[in-house]
């Protein structure tokens, strides 16, 4: 099944993986139907250049761009052309797209994995028994944390029972407020609401005084002086530096960073562009889950 992702690039990138493969000097250039985010003249060569370089990880051997043209049954050039012309999308040079490309899909494999503590982290968002876990390491200070937040919301209430989703802090220290944010968030955890605080720091993120996270703590359902207390006392600062330990160690670069059952992900993921990404990623972690690897053409 080809995902959101694919449906407006994907024409591209097989216009363009033809046109590598019959080493054509020429590039289509794409109608407004063909794509609703044009690349330049730059972007489509670095996107012809990487499926004609990079070999189709179905394990066939194939290039891309020769998967495309000789290996018509197979599922997998045709998606991993899409996320291709992702990468491209952002002005990525050719480099930097094929290492995305083999950094993402060499994450797969057992040995790349974070083996993360989701026990003292619950409860997750979703289902409980959902064969995926995803876990958000982020700071409720980051703006690009607060984009994100919806989407992720959105992305498990629409995959009902394939996805659960946890939240790791990782306060950055030089942000104001921070950590004081952070020990709130794990207050709430501690009484059973933590979902509802997560929201209110996100939406209020601006207003992170003592004051503002006793009204947050309230209108949650939870006592404002306990709050207070927990504050004051720096409760639960193990747990959240326990947090950024383990993020560290496992690769994080930046917030917020994903990880699908121990997978970073580390594609570019625009607010708009949330929702085909990630469902992308959930489609080829429920395959690898399954089957223990790829399956092959």
């Amino acid at each position: 099944m080809i995902h959101r992702i694919a449906l407006p690039l994907l024409a591209l990138a097989l216009a363009l993986a033809a046109a590598a493969a019959a080493q054509s000097t020429p590039t289509p250039t794409p109608t407004p139907d063909e794509t609703d985010r044009k690349l330049t003249a730059a972007q489509r060569e670095v996107l012809s250049r990487v499926l004609a370089e990079e070999f189709c990880y179905c394990g066939c051997p194939h290039t891309v761009a020769g998967c495309l043209r000789e290996h018509k049954e197979c599922k997998h050039a045709a998606r991993m052309a899409s996320l291709a012309a992702h990468l491209a999308a952002t002005g990525a040079p050719a480099a930097e797209v094929r290492r995305s490309l083999d950094e993402y899909y060499a994450g797969f494999d057992a040995a790349k994995r974070a083996k993360l503590d989701l026990a003292s982290f619950g409860p997750p968002l979703g289902k409980p028994d959902a064969r995926v876990a995803v876990v958000e390491f982020s700071d409720f200070t980051c703006p690009y944390c607060r984009a994100l937040t919806p989407e992720l919301d959105r992305f498990v209430r629409e995959h009902e029972g394939r996805v659960r989703l946890y939240y790791k802090p990782y306060p950055i220290a030089s942000h104001p407020r921070a950590v004081e944010a952070a020990l709130a968030a794990e207050w709430a955890r501690d009484r059973g609401v933590f979902w509802k605080m997560y929201d209110l720091l996100f939406e209020r993120q601006g207003e992170l005084a003592d004051d503002d996270l006793a009204a947050d703590a309230r209108e949650v359902g939870g006592d404002p002086e306990d709050l207070l207390q927990a504050l004051a006392a720096g409760r639960n600062r193990a747990r959240i530096a326990a947090s950024q330990a383990e993020a560290r160690a496992a690769g994080l670069l930046g917030t917020p960073t994903l990880f699908f059952n121990g997978h970073r992900i580390q594609l570019p993921m625009a607010p708009q562009e949330a929702q085909a990404i990630l469902a992308f990623v959930l489609e080829d972690e429920e395959e690898w889950a399954q089957r223990g690897g790829w399956a092959r053409d």
